[in-house]
């Protein structure tokens, strides 16, 4: 066999994949999903949920999803995978840690991976039901590092915009006691020799790393905190300088590892991965920042806003679809549903509207579909009432971390962000949840809403 046949087959054979995958989309066949969320916030949870409902779709299990109501829905199977270049989204390998003795959450993501499901129904209206008894819609949802995320908003800024807002996030108050000793040893970087800016890099990271243990975000470089291929490489090792910084020679070499770190890491990331989602289901967490206060649910904001403006969002159409694609909706989904009462259900919804407000004014402008709900892709607790003497209180019942049973009143939720006086004397104790024991399918909290949101009208 010659050597130019064995170049050219794999050329053909990624050629027919890409013809494959518009012949989808130009029938409207096809239809990939990005779930969006920072670290943290339980895509591979939400994912691994979101995967199983589809796979094992019960209609007392899923009632408002309206193909399955209508007897309509024949089911769903994995299917080949589209990007032989992405490792396949471990579900068995996440299944398993929710359905062990002891159960646990999937462990988070630390690499880009992609599964593609089959979805196949009767069509119930148009020229789909008088020619086809059936058809399939081919669903890809892709799972990534949040802090990857991150970066996006890289792509809009030179290195001196970034290093000016970076710096001023250091030194904000809420992280100055963490960050005041790196800042210091910056202040004092006299030259631009590799082996002391690589010093600086690599502490920087670490620095990063501890910042997000106390509630910050908007930590960049992401890569930083999770470099996979890239740790110890130069173009992983630049920080922000201090506005006063006068060292004209390490300003050029940040400048220009800026700037390799946008051309050579984030924008092909972006590219390859991004670019062509057609829907976004946003997972917004908004408990976990109250638990440690609001420098981090304001940051949580700024850092979800900035991502999404890196998207392009508008109405679909059949030409976009095809070659330049952008998403036609996109769900705001307040998570950890399940970690408060129910009846705390419309403040956790009007924080996350309140939070993603101006995103969802911007997306809608440029003829998006928004919508906001609050869910939770794996019920961890059951609600009920205690009564303490002036009447019954809701609780919830579930399980900690450790396995330790709970029944707790899990406290109020804000329909918007206090003000700075509230922290001083109070704060917010929302516990995390172990998953539930041995129960399938998976309860959840209003995954057939988002099922019918998400897929309801190319599934008609």
């Amino acid at each position: 066999m010659s050597r130019a046949s064995v170049t050219v087959k794999p050329r053909l054979k990624a050629l027919g994949q890409q013809l494959e995958e518009w012949a989808h989309r130009g029938l409207d066949q096809h239809l990939r999903v990005g779930i969006t969320g920072l670290s943290g916030a339980g895509k591979t949870a939400f994912i691994t949920a979101l995967v199983h409902q589809l796979l094992n779709a019960e209609r007392d299990h899923l009632p408002m999803w309206e193909v399955l109501a209508q007897g309509r829905w024949l089911g769903a199977q994995r299917a080949r995978q589209p990007d032989l270049t992405l490792a396949p989204f471990d579900y068995d390998a996440a299944m398993s840690c929710l359905l062990a003795e002891s159960p646990s959450w999937p462990p988070s993501t630390r690499g880009i991976s992609e599964i593609r499901l089959a979805l196949r129904y009767r069509p119930g209206r148009g020229l789909r039901r008088q020619f086809k008894e059936s058809v399939t819609l081919y669903l890809d949802l892709v799972d990534y590092p949040g802090e990857w995320l991150l970066d996006l908003p890289m792509l809009a800024q030179d290195y001196d915009q970034w290093s000016e807002q970076a710096w001023a996030r250091l030194t904000h108050p809420t992280w100055r006691q963490s960050s005041e000793a790196w800042c210091e040893k910056v202040r004092g970087l006299s030259s631009s020799d590799d082996a002391d800016v690589a010093r600086c890099a690599e502490h920087y990271g670490q620095l990063l790393g501890q910042l997000r243990q106390q509630g910050a975000t908007l930590l960049q470089p992401g890569r930083a905190l999770l470099p996979g291929e890239l740790a110890g490489t130069p173009v992983l090792a630049f920080f922000p300088l201090p506005p006063e910084c006068d060292n004209e020679a390490l300003r050029a070499l940040m400048t220009e590892r800026f700037d390799a770190y946008c051309e050579q890491v984030v924008k092909p990331f972006y590219r390859h991965h991004f670019a062509r989602f057609d829907r976004q289901v946003v997972l917004v967490d908004c408990l976990t920042p109250l638990n440690q206060g609001r420098a981090p649910v304001e940051q949580m904001g700024m850092a979800l806003k900035g991502v999404l403006d890196s998207f392009r969002y508008g109405p679909g159409s059949l030409l976009r679809r095809l070659f330049k694609p952008q998403i036609d909706k996109l769900l705001f989904a307040a998570t950890k549903a399940d970690h408060v009462s129910v009846d705390q259900h419309p403040n956790l919804l009007k924080l996350t509207q309140s939070l993603m407000g101006d995103a969802q004014r911007q997306i809608r402008f440029a003829g998006g579909e928004v919508e906001t709900m609050v869910l939770s892709a794996v019920r961890a607790s059951e609600q009920g009432q205690v009564d303490d003497g002036r009447g019954p209180i809701p609780v919830i019942r579930g399980h900690r971390l450790d396995g330790q049973p709970l029944m707790r009143f899990p406290g109020e939720v804000p329909g918007a962000l206090p003000p700075a006086e509230f922290w001083q004397g109070q704060g917010f104790d929302f516990v995390p949840l172990a998953p539930p024991k041995g129960t399938l399918p998976l309860p959840h909290m209003r995954m057939d809403h988002l099922l019918q949101w998400l897929l309801g009208d190319k599934l008609r």
